[in-house]
């Protein structure tokens, strides 16, 4: 199967990796502190563990019914949505504490913690998206 991959399906693997990889340390930037709980973690751990599985069925689709089908092109921009709703729920759940300290609040060692994952992981999802915007226009099996 690995033989029959082209570019896009090899983008679209490693953008599953990177949203799987985000969307655990999203989960883990919840449970650093018990000061800075993210609230919805379930939801946000459903989009993103449901945004993996759309890179996978992005990645098999095409070995199944060609280049470019639609199954393949609807569940990368689905996989994208779920990429950016988990970025952005965590993102704006961490924006006070963010303000704070780089402001007033500056020797919180917890909220550093807190922030350097949650750094982490948008650096992962927003990597995920770049890379399913890429594999969505290029060849992801070979044909032939």
């Amino acid at each position: 199967m690995l033989k029959k991959w082209n570019v896009g399906g090899y983008l679209n693997a490693l953008a599953a990796v990177l949203g799987l990889a985000g969307t655990i340390l999203t989960i883990v930037s919840g449970m650093v502190s018990t000061d800075n709980p993210l609230t919805n973690t379930a939801l946000i751990a459903a989009a993103g563990f449901g945004g993996v599985v759309l890179c996978l069925l992005a990645i098999f689709a095409p070995s199944r019914w060609g280049n470019f089908d639609m199954l393949g092109s609807v569940s990368i921009l689905g996989a994208i949505a779920l990429y950016c709703y988990t970025f952005g729920a965590a993102v704006a759940q961490r924006v006070m504490l963010i303000a704070g300290l780089f402001s007033f609040n500056s020797a919180n060692e917890a909220g550093w913690s807190v922030f350097y994952v949650s750094a982490a992981a948008w650096v992962c999802l927003l990597l995920g998206c770049v890379l399913l915007v890429v594999s969505g226009f290029v060849k992801s099996v070979k044909e032939g």
